[in-house]
């Protein structure tokens, strides 16, 4: 019986959460970025292969997450052939700001030109 009680106030309280947010009334507005992918690495922090693009009139640049599965160490063989798939490529990042700035930013799509 407890079970099936937190299980409803956990729906309730979603709910309630995505109702009050709806009736906030702020819809996101999506913006979108085209540069030009700078170069494609290992990152030995988080064992993932990403894309640096070159950054635009305000310094800003994104770095894209290229693979989808970490590895312990690099793969020289590899980074090469991820660099000339990506390296040089336009990259149209979608995204949304966030309304408090110190959210992330919330990226919705990433397509190659």
């Amino acid at each position: 019986m407890k079970k099936i009680t937190m299980v409803l106030m956990v729906i309730v309280l979603s709910l309630m959460v995505a109702s009050a947010a709806l009736a906030n009334g702020v819809e996101p507005v999506t913006k979108q970025a085209t540069m030009k992918i700078e170069k494609v690495y290992y990152m030995k922090g988080s064992g993932y292969y990403v894309a640096h693009t070159t950054k635009d009139q305000d310094g800003h640049f994104w770095v894209l997450q290229v693979t989808d599965i970490a590895t312990p160490k690099e793969d020289k063989a590899f980074s090469q052939v991820l660099r000339k798939q990506y390296q040089g490529k336009q990259v149209v990042v979608t995204y949304v700001e966030p309304s408090d700035k110190d959210e992330e930013v919330d990226i919705w799509d990433v397509k190659l030109k």
